[in-house]
């Protein structure tokens, strides 16, 4: 399945779930990671909502409306303040995603925190043309199942090798990743 087809099924999940109302109530939300970036090649959604009070009550009436409406077979809550990122996160399973099931993952950042990460998307996305769109895709499909993704192998590590170390292929990422373990 290609990144538009992967979007359109994310805005089909978005509304279908009825996101935008559920987050209506904070000052700001976004929808960040491969979405924004036009680089999805599994069925995965990064949301960051700008909860400047830290409404544990509130996070968890959101985390449990995501459960019930999706319906997902696995519901994750960490309180994270004082980390990094600094804020409240559910982790949304709708099943295996590696076998194509949805994953969301939804941080509730205070101002500081979703200003970094909505500056960072806008930078990443400034970085990326056609070119290096295709390279990453190609890396990101080459990765995505395998178990050392998302533990030692990223996406974040993958932009990061083809955008500022000059990585153009499976192979030489396999390299950078050898090299940057050493």
């Amino acid at each position: 399945m290609d990144n538009a087809e992967l979007k359109t099924e994310a805005d089909l999940l978005i509304l279908r779930c009825g996101l935008p109302g559920l987050l209506a109530v904070y000052p700001g939300w976004f929808i960040g990671g491969s979405y924004s970036y036009d680089l999805m090649c599994w069925r995965d959604l990064d949301v960051y909502v700008l909860d400047p009070e830290r409404d544990l009550k509130r996070c968890f009436e959101i985390g449990y409306e995501l459960t019930r409406r999706l319906p997902a077979r696995k519901s994750r809550f960490t309180n994270n303040v004082g980390g990094e990122p600094d804020g409240f996160y559910w982790g949304i399973k709708a099943g295996d995603e590696r076998q194509g099931a949805w994953k969301l993952d939804v941080w509730f950042l205070d101002q500081a925190g979703y200003e970094q990460h909505a500056d960072y998307s806008s930078g990443l996305r400034e970085k990326l043309t056609t070119g290096n769109k295709a390279i990453i895709l190609a890396i990101k499909e080459a990765y995505w199942r395998r178990p050392e993704y998302r533990d030692t192998v990223t996406s974040d590590l993958i932009y990061r090798a083809v955008l500022d170390h000059g990585v153009r292929t499976v192979s030489d990422f396999e390299r950078f990743v050898k090299g940057s373990a050493a």
